[in-house]
């Protein structure tokens, strides 16, 4: 089970990740590794965002 504390580190983990990966493919933000990256993020975020709004 994720705890808030966990899910947070792992948004900031992959931010960071993804700031590197995005560096690494000059900011082509299209490159597949760049958009898998993201998209991990997003779902996290999204995980996170429909908790609060369910109150979970």
């Amino acid at each position: 089970m994720l705890t808030q504390v966990n899910v947070d580190d792992e948004i900031h983990r992959l931010k960071e990740q993804l700031e590197k990966m995005a560096a690494k493919h000059n900011f082509n933000f299209q490159h597949p590794d760049v958009i898998s990256l993201s998209q991990q993020l997003d779902k996290l975020i999204t995980l996170v965002m429909r908790n609060k709004w369910h109150g979970k």
